[in-house]
């Protein structure tokens, strides 16, 4: 653990240093849910608030490196769902976490921050990401990788805004305290790692002049 966050820290000082010149700052909030042999498949399942700040570098008018750490909760309880294996096992778990990411974003369309032509584009984002469960069992902190899509806009010089649907694949099956399901009527389609997402808008500022990119390499 010690070495994911001195290599989150690393990449985030290298980004301050070195990218000031085309870089933003921003806030994300939204909602947080999970996925797994609680909540075998429902999208926006028992959501919980969801904050986070965020630091983009803008590579060119295509790719994006950023850096995201989140706060946000996670939440299951088999009577939610309504059927017998479910209701007889009555499972149910209550978390918080952070989570922090470095990650990729490729536009679709050309976008620069400072324009309103080309300001605008859908985007995909991956990356690696490491997830810390707050006052849990520093055991069920893992690795995980962030996915996800997005949409991004101009609202003048220095401000964006956006939205975005991230999923996180953690590689834990401890998530929501329910391990080795084995009953295959009610597995996951998933497989048997718990999963989590995040979804909600963004407000990013351009806290450094940007430079004006050469359209002859896009």
């Amino acid at each position: 653990m010690k070495k994911v966050t001195i290599f989150i820290c690393f990449v985030f000082s290298f980004l301050l240093i070195h990218a000031q010149k085309k870089s933003d700052i921003g806030i994300f909030s939204g909602g947080s849910y999970y996925i797994g042999d609680i909540n075998l498949a429902r999208q926006f399942y028992s959501p919980s608030i969801a904050v986070g700040g965020i630091y983009r570098y803008n590579i060119n008018l295509r790719y994006s490196l950023r850096g995201n750490i989140y706060y946000g909760g996670l939440k299951g309880d088999d009577l939610d769902f309504n059927n017998d294996y479910q209701i007889q096992r009555g499972a149910r778990f209550n978390a918080s976490i952070i989570d922090c990411s470095i990650q990729f974003e490729f536009n679709f369309f050309p976008y620069q921050t400072t324009k309103k032509k080309d300001g605008y584009s859908t985007y995909v984002t991956a990356g690696l990401g490491y997830t810390f469960f707050i006052g849990s069992d520093p055991s069920l902190n893992h690795l995980m990788i962030p996915f996800g899509v997005g949409f991004k806009i101009n609202i003048n010089k220095r401000l964006s805004a956006g939205l975005e649907w991230d999923f996180r694949k953690t590689f834990s099956d401890n998530i929501d305290g329910v391990q080795n399901l084995s009953n295959t009527v009610y597995k996951s389609f998933i497989h048997n790692n718990d999963w989590y997402s995040f979804a909600g808008i963004f407000l990013t500022y351009r806290i450094f002049r940007y430079i004006e990119e050469c359209p002859a390499y896009f």
